[in-house]
């Protein structure tokens, strides 16, 4: 397996999607950080350094399942998979350097930012709101460590079980966005306050019209409520909308799900694998 890494890491360094996936995480930590800056210069915007901060994690779930579909699917349609297994690799083997290689690549994605976004960042908008908790802040980096494996455990499964390169493609990348999309979706049903606050306003007639505090129809409860929270915390896609908007929740159960996530697709996917036919 030590060889069989040591060729994808070489490969990585010539490899054109990984420096463009890269390179384009650098150019959004720079932009965010200068974009935010003329917002709170311009239009005198609430903006902090977190606001901006775990972009990366956003960037990594989009990214990754790009170059996973691509990098594998290359090693699919160059027989490049097939030759290994000639020469006496075993797939197990073979399987586990694809998604240690994938893994990687999430988390390079996040070390390409973050040091950019800090550079920028930091001198443009000052460091981390003083009332957040450092400790929340360092939780939540260190739950979005754990996210990428997760993904790339997901898309190393798709990847690795569809020797067609466009389908892989596809699958891969139309997942990332539904998963966001759930997850998105998730978030904001569960943010709905459960009562409107108490406002008042002036009628056309110049009228001072006051509305008591009243039940939000579009609140979540009960166990639709308990069920939207534990996909909020288990779904990639959410995990993602939530650590983005950080300090997360409940990040200790978000790294147990990853974890989980990650687990199940690794070994039902060598189990699929090793029954493969590899033309």
């Amino acid at each position: 397996m030590n060889k069989l890494l040591s060729a994808h890491f070489s490969r990585l360094k010539s490899n054109k999607c990984f420096w463009i996936c890269i390179l384009f995480t650098v150019f959004v930590a720079v932009y965010r950080s200068i974009d935010s800056y003329l917002a709170v210069k311009d239009y005198y915007a609430m903006v902090s350094l977190e606001d901006l901060f775990f972009t990366y994690v956003m960037l990594s779930a989009i990214l990754l399942p790009v170059f996973c579909s691509l990098f594998l699917g290359t090693e699919f349609s160059d027989g490049t998979i097939r030759n290994k297994l000639i020469i006496g690799h075993s797939r197990s083997s073979i399987y586990l350097s694809n998604l240690v290689l994938c893994t990687a690549v999430g988390l390079l994605i996040a070390l390409a930012y973050i040091p950019f976004s800090l550079l920028t960042g930091v001198p443009l908008l000052g460091f981390f709101d003083p009332v957040t908790p450092r400790s929340a802040i360092f939780i939540s980096i260190g739950c979005s460590i754990v996210l990428p494996l997760a993904n790339a455990a997901i898309y190393t499964f798709v990847a690795m079980l569809n020797q067609n390169k466009a389908v892989t493609s596809v699958i891969c990348i139309l997942s990332a966005f539904l998963l966001l999309t759930m997850g998105g979706y998730i978030r904001v049903q569960l943010q709905e306050p459960e009562m409107w606050e108490p406002y008042a306003f002036v009628s056309e007639t110049g009228e001072l019209i006051q509305e008591e505090a009243s039940p939000n129809p579009y609140y979540v409860g009960g166990i639709k409520r308990d069920a939207y929270e534990f996909l909020n915390d288990f779904l990639p896609g959410g995990q993602a909308c939530s650590l983005i908007s950080a300090p997360a929740a409940h990040p200790g159960r978000m790294a147990l799900y990853s974890g989980l996530i990650t687990i199940v697709f690794t070994g039902f996917g060598i189990y699929c694998f090793q029954r493969k036919d590899i033309k």
